[in-house]
């Protein structure tokens, strides 16, 4: 029959469990970072959606009636 050694089991699970622990607070750290930036682009995105309404990024166009149909070789 074997030995079981539980002073060692218990060791190699202890540092398992604080690799992980560490990874852990690695990956959380990353997301609350990236959490931030995306709110950070947010903020821009809106402060640059309320400029664009004040003056026009682009030519707008007036003229919006439709011409003829589709040309043939969409339609074939």
């Amino acid at each position: 029959m074997m030995d079981i050694d539980v002073q060692e089991d218990l060791s190699i699970v202890q540092k398992q469990l604080e690799d992980l622990l560490a990874e852990l607070n690695k990956v959380n750290t990353q997301r609350e970072t990236l959490t931030q930036q995306i709110h950070n682009m947010n903020g821009i995105a809106m402060y640059l959606r309320g400029k664009a309404g004040e003056e026009p990024l682009v030519d707008v166009v007036d003229d919006l009636e439709r011409g003829e149909g589709y040309p043939e070789e969409v339609l074939s």
